[in-house]
């Protein structure tokens, strides 16, 4: 019986497979033979002349899947389990039937439920992310130090509302590269580092360099926008906002191939799964950006910049192929890295 290979009711040549053997139940298994009420005998009756075994198969559930084929035709048919896996008794007289039926409930459902398909990334992995914050702890390390300090280079650069919606709109920027201890700087450069990796394996080193920086700027200023509506003095540093950003351009990203792939695949979303790249992103807003010392605002604002600049990038880039040509990026990764350095340069001449 090993020999034969078979994958519906009959072998791939097309002709019975009867195995050279069928066993009754032994004590104890009478529960694994299940006989319809109407065949003669009744419940007890075992295989005899008159019968052939389609299989053996296995797992059990498959064979419970073949019972349910022939039952819905109502046709007499009994399960058994043998020493070389389940059989299917019939009639001599219905096997071409059964056979058959088998055969096309298989071929119906070879591919269900179809697989959905995995997203190729339109970029090749980069250190390009990695990079970036290593330097930004370098800079932590060997140039500002901690905010307890108070050197000039907080004074210059921390995002003050009252300065960034005014004269020293640079600040958005500058802030986003000081931080006030060692463990907000870790925190960052890791979860940055992964978030921002991810992003540019859709847009690109340089694309993901000036998303991320932009989504960061746009945030803090809409926070600082906020607070001076309200009549605060507030003050605030950290990568965190561009962070945040980073998690609202994946949220966006994603939402934007879902609907691509919908699109060619003709399915249709449930509005909850619609929004669910959204709600994981407000998700990881909870779990990492309401700690006590965490500016909520500057990671709420962060969040929801960068989701806007991901549903613009995935409306440009959905159902076009990655473009080939580097310079592009090296183009965008030095627009990014030239915001940073020419806000510093603004902010120490100020």
């Amino acid at each position: 019986m090993g020999e034969h290979d078979c994958t519906g009711a009959r072998c791939a040549e097309g002709e019975r497979f009867v195995p050279i053997a069928i066993l009754p139940p032994a004590r104890g298994e009478r529960a694994a033979m299940v006989l319809n009420s109407d065949a003669p005998g009744g419940v007890g009756e075992g295989p005899g002349p008159g019968l052939t075994a389609i299989g053996p198969v296995m797992p059990e559930r498959k064979v419970r899947e073949w019972a349910l084929v022939l039952q819905s035709s109502e046709l007499w048919h009994a399960v058994r389990y043998t020493p070389a896996g389940w059989v299917l008794l019939v009639r001599d007289e219905d096997y071409d039937f059964a056979a058959t039926s088998i055969d096309r409930y298989e071929a119906e459902n070879r591919d269900w439920p179809p697989r959905r398909p995995r997203e190729r990334p339109r970029h090749p992995p980069s250190i390009a992310a990695g990079v970036a914050f290593v330097a930004l702890a370098l800079f932590f390390f060997l140039v500002t130090g901690p905010a307890s300090g108070g050197g000039r280079l907080f004074q210059r650069g921390a995002s003050v509302a009252d300065l960034v919606v005014g004269p020293e709109p640079w600040r958005a920027i500058t802030a986003l590269t000081l931080h006030a201890d060692s463990a907000h700087v870790i925190g960052n450069v890791i979860s940055g580092t992964v978030f921002a990796s991810a992003v540019q394996r859709r847009l690109g080193p340089g694309g993901a360099a000036l998303a991320v920086v932009a989504s960061g700027a746009i945030g803090n200023f809409a926070n600082a926008l906020w607070h001076q509506s309200l009549g605060h003095h507030h003050a605030s540093i950290g990568a965190s906002t561009a962070v945040f950003g980073a998690i609202g351009l994946l949220a966006a990203t994603q939402l934007m191939l879902d609907r691509a792939h919908d699109k060619d695949s003709g399915e249709k979303r449930h509005l909850l799964q619609l929004v669910a790249p959204l709600v994981g992103g407000l998700s990881l807003l909870g779990a990492l950006g309401a700690s006590p010392r965490a500016d909520l605002g500057a990671h709420a604002f962060g969040l929801l910049s960068g989701a806007a600049i991901g549903l613009g990038a995935g409306l440009s880039l959905r159902n076009r192929p990655a473009p080939r040509r580097p310079l592009v990026q090296v183009a965008l990764g030095a627009t990014a890295t030239g915001l940073v350095l020419g806000a510093w340069q603004l902010a120490l001449r100020a």
